[in-house]
């Protein structure tokens, strides 16, 4: 009896181990299919091909010529009753023909970005705009110019406005399952619009909290804030370079990202530098442009601290307790099957009967 109880047992434990393996093996084999559907559903979506087009300012005001952010953009500061006229260029870059609309739109500076909005939303800005044309019929690697006219109105408050004129295209389509795709196409050329009296109101911005941090995986960063404190919005950009490192070691320059503030606002930049940089103190120097204005800030920062999480911990643990599960389920199974057995586990089924003493 003893002899079955234990192989009873042990068939449990090999039942245990064999329906787990399979379930993990279902699991495998389900999360394949989905990463395959999700694949194949994507491909079929980004199938159809996405026209190609562009728009480009072209003209710029003199009293800008030397900023190189109206080469790009409609900046300019009007007195209330202005009208200015600026004319963009829309070019379609594929072998074949093209229709755009182009259409003014409100825009807002957040987060560091320059976030123009979409479908036509009206702003205090776009009821001041009238465009030649609100759609161009392009042949191939064609060029269409449209004039983009901004009236001012005489009781127009003093402040800084900003919108976008959007070129976009509209694709309709088929994918490879029959399911109808439409695919909206768009760029736009940003306006920067300062209102009042007098001359424009000041560009100015500086960088502070310069310091030297590691990511989750210890990869080096040097993160610094941008803050704008003049009276137009800045579209700052720049690079970062290390001096004075140990051994007098040098580093960069590094390319930061650009950030976008409207007056008043403030945004962390980060640059990720390499893994391999030496432990030490370096000679931070930014040097951030916005238009023609520059400024630079410089700070001497360290990677010693913080020293990077170590998440090794977190691994074993999971793996601890996962381990312990099992040994959990697979007691539970055993005691499951001792109450389910008649008698089982008690000591008459395991050992004979005494014979009876007579007297």
């Amino acid at each position: 009896m003893l002899l079955r109880v234990l192989t009873s047992r042990v068939e449990i434990v090999r039942r245990f181990l064999g329906a787990f393996m399979l379930a993990a093996a279902v699991l495998t084999v389900a999360a394949a299919a989905l990463t395959t559907a999700l694949a194949g559903s994507a491909q079929a979506v980004s199938k159809p091909p996405a026209p190609v087009f562009g728009i480009r300012l072209a003209d710029i005001p003199v009293a800008e010529a030397d900023n190189p952010r109206a080469y790009r953009y409609i900046i300019d500061h009007l007195n209330p009753g202005i009208t200015i006229h600026r004319r963009v260029q829309i070019a379609n870059l594929t072998p074949w023909a093209a229709r755009v609309t182009v259409y003014p739109d409100a825009a807002v500076i957040r987060g560091g970005n320059f976030i123009g909005d979409v479908g036509q939303t009206r702003s205090y800005l776009t009821t001041w705009i009238s465009l030649s044309r609100h759609s161009v019929t392009l042949a191939p690697h064609a060029r269409a110019m449209v004039t983009v006219t901004i009236r001012v109105p005489q009781t127009a408050s003093p402040g800084n406005l900003y919108g976008v004129i959007w070129a976009q295209e509209t694709y309709q389509g088929k994918t490879s399952k029959g399911i109808n795709l439409i695919q909206i196409n768009r760029v736009g050329v940003r306006i920067y619009l300062n209102v009042g009296l007098g001359g424009p109101s000041p560009v100015n911005f500086d960088i502070t909290s310069i310091r030297g941090t590691r990511s989750a995986r210890g990869q080096f960063m040097v993160v610094a804030q941008v803050n704008n404190t003049g009276g137009q919005a800045i579209d700052a950009i720049g690079t970062l370079k290390l001096t004075n490192g140990p051994g007098d070691l040098s580093a960069g320059p590094y390319q930061e990202p650009a950030v976008t503030l409207a007056p008043g606002q403030s945004q962390p930049i980060t640059v990720y530098l390499n893994k391999e940089m030496p432990h030490g103190t370096w000679l931070a120097t930014i040097d951030e442009t916005s238009g023609i204005t520059q400024v630079s800030a410089q700070a001497t920062i360290d990677f010693y601290n913080p020293v990077p999480p170590n998440h090794h911990y977190l691994i074993l643990a999971g793996i601890l307790l996962l381990v312990l599960l099992l040994i959990a389920l697979a007691v539970w199974l055993i005691r499951r099957h001792r109450r389910s057995s008649p008698g089982a586990g008690h000591l008459d089924d395991v050992m004979p009967p005494r014979p009876p003493v007579r007297s």
